[in-house]
């Protein structure tokens, strides 16, 4: 069992997140685009002069390229390699719902074990960045499935690049019946995101016979979760805290 700083990293579509554990404390978590730049320069933004961790976790679903491109840098720099986490079939305390086990994205499967943690009701669990993707797991930690769909960018984005509607900048949405063009567009991304979340938790509770609690995270969990006519909670640090359920299984903490 360590003492020392464990370091949690979380590489999705667009953004590279991590956060320190250390003394039963996550820091702060922080973040930096992987867009547009090579792996060295990201990793000198993100840790350019820290000293070398006595662990480093690893979730990746931004590709294998990036992943071992960081991973040589850990290596050259602080000769440690990381632990590289997958989805598995199951673990503390929770079934994966998948029938490939492994296709689940490793960003869920974290969040997954995280809400187990600290919660012993129904959940579902809405991940609001570049994709949304929503899970729902039962209170005996089974995981019933979930639902991918494009971001609220992608919507937009995907929108404007096949028709020919002016291309408009997002703007703040206060009504689902918009009177220009940017508003209509924004609002009809948020609006499908809430409603097919308020349809799934109405499912959910259905199939598992009680109201499941609604647990967001991701960038754009503000934005969404101001369109919703449920009950929330926001919590941005669901992955670093699946993360931490890893290192401490392990050992490292």
């Amino acid at each position: 069992m360590s003492n020392g700083q464990i370091l949690l990293i979380d590489i999705g579509n667009t953004n590279l997140k991590w956060s320190i554990y250390q003394a039963g404390r996550l820091s702060p978590v922080r973040s930096a685009t992987h867009r547009g730049v090579t792996a060295e320069q990201l990793a000198d933004v993100c840790w350019d002069g820290m000293s070398s961790p006595d662990q480093i976790y690893l979730a990746n679903v931004a590709g294998a390229e990036l992943g071992s491109a960081l991973a040589g840098w850990m290596q050259e720099q602080w000769g440690r390699a990381p632990h590289w986490v997958q989805s598995v079939a199951a673990a503390h305390g929770v079934t994966n719902g998948y029938r490939d086990p492994g296709q689940l994205g490793v960003d869920r499967w974290l969040t997954l074990l995280a809400v187990h943690r600290q919660e012993s009701w129904a959940v579902c669990i809405v991940d609001c960045g570049t994709a949304i993707t929503l899970d729902v797991m039962d209170g005996s930690g089974r995981h019933l499935g979930g639902l991918i769909l494009p971001g609220l960018d992608l919507m937009r984005e995907s929108l404007l690049r096949q028709t020919q509607i002016p291309r408009v900048t997002d703007v703040p949405v206060d009504t689902l019946f918009a009177r220009d063009t940017a508003t209509a567009v924004a609002a009809a991304a948020i609006n499908s995101a809430a409603a097919l979340i308020e349809r799934a938790l109405s499912q959910a509770e259905m199939i598992c016979g009680m109201r499941p609690k609604l647990i967001l995270t991701g960038s754009d969990a503000q934005r969404i979760s101001a369109q919703l006519a449920v009950p929330y909670q926001i919590d941005h640090e669901l992955v670093m805290k699946g993360l931490v359920v890893l290192a401490e299984s392990a050992g490292e903490v």
